[in-house]
Parts: C-alpha cells; sequence; structure tokens
C-alpha cells in the first residue's frame, strides 16, 4: 500500500493521530508485563505457588514472548504494523480473559502465555510504525514520545493496579485491562490504509531467508550483546523480582513498595522519552550513538550497586536510575539496524528483542530456583539468596560491558556519527 501524504509534509496532528493506538498498544504490553509484580503475592497465597512456580508462572510471558518474535518480524515485514497490531491485542484479551477465570496453575499459565504472544509485538510495531509516518527529523522525538506513553502502562500496573485488585479483586482487574486492549486493537485496524508495507510481495521462504540474513550478521551479536543482558535482566527484576526485593530485603511495607515502583517505572519512561534526544544532541558534536548505549550501561551498573549495597537508601532513587540507564538501551536497536535494509526492519528489530526476552525468562526463573535453596520464613524468601543471584548478575553484566567496550573500540564506532 501506498501512504495518501508524505511523511515529510504529513501535519503532526495526523501522525498523531495514527501512531496513537501503537503507543497505547505498547501501553497494553507493559501494563500485563508487569501486573504480576503486584499480583504475584495473591496469587502465590490463593493458589499455594512456592517462589520457583511463582517465578515459572511470570516468566511464561516471557518465554511466549521470546518465541512468537521471529514470526511476528516477519509478519510485520510482510503484512505491516497496523494489521499486526490488530491481531496481537486480540490475543492479549483472549488471554487476559483466560488468566481471570483460571482455576489452576495450568490455566494461568495459558492465560499468561496468549497475553506473551500478543503484547511480543507492541514495541516492534512501533518501530515500524515510526518510520513509516514520522518525518525523518522527527524519527527519534516521536520513538521516544510513544514508548514513553507505552511505558506509562508499567506505573498503572504499580500502585493503581494495587488499589484496584483491593477494590475490585485482580481477576476484574484482567478482565478490565483485557477489554482495554480490544478496543486498542479496534482503533489500530484503519491506519493500514496509510501504511507502506515494503515485503508484502515477499513469500514465506523469501521471509525465512531475511531472517536467516539477520541472524548470521556478526553484528547483530556485537552490537546487542549490552541490551540482551542489561535490559533483558531489568526486565525480570521489573515484572516480579522487584517487589519481592524491596519486601524481603529493603523490608518494606506494601504501600511504600508501590512507591518504589512507580519511582522505577518514571525511571524507565524517562529513558525512553530521553534516550533518542540526548543521543540525537551528542551525535551532532560528533559522539556515535553507541558510545551514548554505553554510557548508559555504566547508569544502569551503578543503579545495581546502589540497590545492592544500600537497599534502604532512597531506594526510590536506586530504582529510577537502574530503570533509566537499562530501558535507554532501546537505542541499540537503532544502532543495530542500520546494519541492515529497509525490508528487514521488523525482523532485525524481533531478533534482537527475542533474545532480551529470553533472557528476562532465564533470569527470572534462576532468581527462583536460587532462592528455593533456601528458608523461607513467613512467606518471605531469604536476603542470603537475593544477595547470590544479583551479584552474579551483576558481575555478568560487567564482563558483558567490557567485552562490548572492546568490540566498538575494534570496530572504530567511537566519534564518528
Amino acid at each position: 500500500m501506498t501512504s495518501s501524504a508524505p511523511s515529510a509534509v504529513r501535519p503532526l496532528s495526523a501522525i498523531a493521530w495514527l501512531l496513537a493506538p501503537f503507543a497505547f498498544g505498547y501501553f497494553c504490553s507493559y501494563f500485563f508485563r508487569n501486573i504480576n509484580a503486584v499480583a504475584g503475592p495473591r496469587l502465590a497465597v490463593e493458589f499455594s505457588l512456592g517462589p520457583a512456580e511463582l517465578g515459572l508462572l511470570t516468566s511464561t510471558y516471557f518465554i511466549a514472548f521470546a518465541t512468537a518474535q521471529i514470526p511476528i518480524g516477519m509478519a510485520l515485514d510482510r503484512f505491516g504494523p497496523s494489521r499486526v497490531n490488530t491481531a496481537l491485542l486480540a490475543l492479549i484479551a483472549l488471554g487476559a480473559w483466560i488468566f481471570a477465570n483460571g482455576t489452576s496453575l495450568a490455566a494461568l499459565a495459558m492465560g499468561r502465555a496468549f497475553i506473551g504472544v500478543g503484547a511480543a509485538g507492541m514495541l516492534m510495531a512501533c518501530m515500524s510504525a515510526v518510520p513509516m509516518w514520522a518525518p525523518p527529523a522527527r524519527i527519534a522525538t516521536c520513538m521516544g514520545i510513544v514508548t514513553a506513553i507505552g511505558g506509562m502502562g508499567s506505573i498503572v500496573a504499580a500502585a493503581p493496579v494495587a488499589i484496584a485488585i483491593e477494590a475490585i479483586g485482580w481477576r476484574n482487574v484482567f478482565l478490565v485491562g483485557g477489554a482495554f486492549a480490544l478496543l486498542v486493537g479496534m482503533a489500530t485496524w484503519p491506519t493500514h490504509k496509510w501504511a507502506q508495507v515494503k515485503a508484502a510481495n515477499q513469500a514465506l521462504p523469501d521471509l525465512l531467508r531475511g531472517v536467516r540474513a539477520v541472524l548470521a550478521t556478526v553484528r547483530l551479536w556485537q552490537l546487542g550483546v549490552a541490551s540482551i543482558f542489561v535490559l533483558g535482566s531489568f526486565l525480570a527484576f521489573q515484572s516480579l523480582w522487584a517487589a519481592t526485593w524491596l519486601r524481603d530485603v529493603a523490608g518494606l511495607g506494601s504501600i511504600a513498595i508501590g512507591h518504589v515502583l512507580i519511582a522505577l517505572n518514571i525511571g524507565m519512561v524517562l529513558g525512553f522519552l530521553s534516550c533518542g534526544w540526548i543521543s540525537d544532541q551528542l551525535a551532532v558534536r560528533g559522539i556515535h550513538p553507541f558510545t551514548t548505549v554505553k554510557g548508559m550501561v555504566v547508569i544502569a551498573l551503578i543503579g545495581q550497586g546502589w540497590i545492592l549495597l544500600a537497599p534502604n537508601v532512597l531506594p526510590h532513587l536506586a530504582w529510577a536510575i537502574y530503570a533509566f540507564g537499562a530501558n535507554s538501551m532501546i537505542l541499540t536497536f537503532a544502532v543495530v539496524g542500520r546494519e541492515f535494509s529497509g525490508t528487514l526492519t521488523g525482523r532485525v528489530n524481533t531478533c534482537l528483542n527475542l533474545f532480551c526476552f529470553v533472557m528476562a525468562f532465564a533470569v527470572q526463573w534462576a532468581i527462583g530456583a536460587a532462592l528455593n535453596l533456601f528458608p523461607v520464613t513467613s512467606g518471605r524468601y531469604d536476603r542470603e539468596g537475593y544477595y547470590w543471584s544479583w551479584i552474579v548478575l551483576l558481575i555478568v553484566q560487567m564482563v558483558v560491558f567490557l567485552y562490548t567496550h572492546w568490540v566498538t573500540r575494534k570496530l572504530g564506532v567511537r566519534a564518528s556519527a
């Protein structure tokens, strides 16, 4: 399909209307990704779940999310972001309904898996839609705004969800969230009239060859490893273990935990909103965007070190700093995307996202398994289990940072923009 008006001359109001459904689709993704951080304790009590079972249930979202990445990438390039977004939001609604009516761990896992598959393409659809409709000079700004709106879903999934669960119960919260996803999907569908699908004529074998080409490109792994480990690890904490750490290690009550989670998510939104602008400003001064990415990794490591060494000292600020640095890794997608042609955009982004969420699944499950090795006292997990898990994770991320620094220097990614 061809656009009725070139993006360079389309009014900003029209761009806003086109991109709004994608922003709120990403909102749904973040809302359902993080809702278990608040609902998790209630689910654990109601269904008698241990830490490993709770970690596995919550991370079912991530493994389903990761499994769907490659097919979604091909679908985005073949059918365009509008049609794909609509179909995926319908899956989110179905998964929310299954979860809300679940009476067993298996039913909950099935609902969580459907939600994960549906949410898997929300960010990727944004990354396909923004360059399609935004003027080139405004792509970074528009992407920051769209992802920041999406990130607000994680804020709503914190204290507001805790209040809603108290008022109407966790099952009804899932039903309301599913209904909202369905409405957003209906609002997304009309935008397909203005979509430009670059790989619309490619057959399945051609799409698969594109996936192989992306995965075989060494630069994907060299430049993507920082995002995979740093962002993937953060997602595991944000969606589950941050709340239990604040409860069991920092000793905070439920209201205080909600406030810290809001601060965390504000840091995340600020990271989304500002990383593109910061990168553009530094690029004008000759600083390569991946140098900015490395700086953000350092910020994420500082935040984690603060949380480990002083969990009770200004936890709101510590978690916000960690979230800001980790979520600025979204810049990596843009840097890596430059290595490929525009017809591969969906597959490049989803391949990188795939490994971020495989990492999130692995970390989330591994922390639960590690906590299982230590005694549980009055429903609280042992502090030592948390510390050992996070220390190992932090060391791995530091090694990844050193590798990334070495690789980018070897490739000459220093000052040139």
